[in-house]
């Protein structure tokens, strides 16, 4: 059964990271909080990439909550912007409100991740992959099984093609 860590258990656990973020020295740490230097050096070692990890992706949630609530605000005002452009009858403002309001949905989409604009490749339908597969399937001609387990297995791999 592995050891508890001496740092993660001791009391000033919050300090002594604090301290050691801040680069005081580790045997400084171990004095003044009467732990062992080792230990102090294993918790820096094993333990404080991970608590720094996790600090660096709540603060990096954080700003995306402040970005994406800046950004509804935005999008808030250009609907009011766009009504008024309505009512006016002015049918450039309309258009043009139209489109900020796009744009506003498209960032909004981006930073909630429900709109992914990255790029996909399908397979089947690669004139590159079906070149390759022509080749694989034509070398086995004289060889039926297989042929019929290389076929299997691609189409076990969601490539439908006969």
């Amino acid at each position: 059964m592995p050891r508890v860590c001496t740092i993660c258990s001791h009391q000033d656990v919050h300090q002594i990271n604090e301290a050691l973020v801040t680069r005081i020295p580790l045997r400084t740490i171990a004095s003044q909080y009467g732990v062992s230097y080792a230990a102090v050096q294993r918790h820096t070692k094993e333990h404080l990439p991970q608590l720094l990890l996790m600090a660096a992706n709540a603060e990096r949630a954080a700003r995306a909550d402040s970005l994406l609530d800046r950004i509804e605000a935005l999008q808030r005002r250009t609907e009011e912007a766009l009504t008024k452009a309505e009512e006016s009858e002015d049918a450039f403002a309309t258009f043009r409100g139209i489109s900020e309001m796009r744009r506003n949905l498209e960032l909004i989409g981006e930073i909630t991740k429900e709109l992914d604009r990255k790029p996909t490749l399908n397979l089947s339908t690669n004139p590159e992959w079906l070149s390759i597969r022509a080749v694989l399937v034509g070398s086995l001609e004289g060889h039926p099984e297989a042929r019929e387990r290389l076929l299997k297995a691609l189409e076990g791999n969601g490539n439908g093609i006969p």
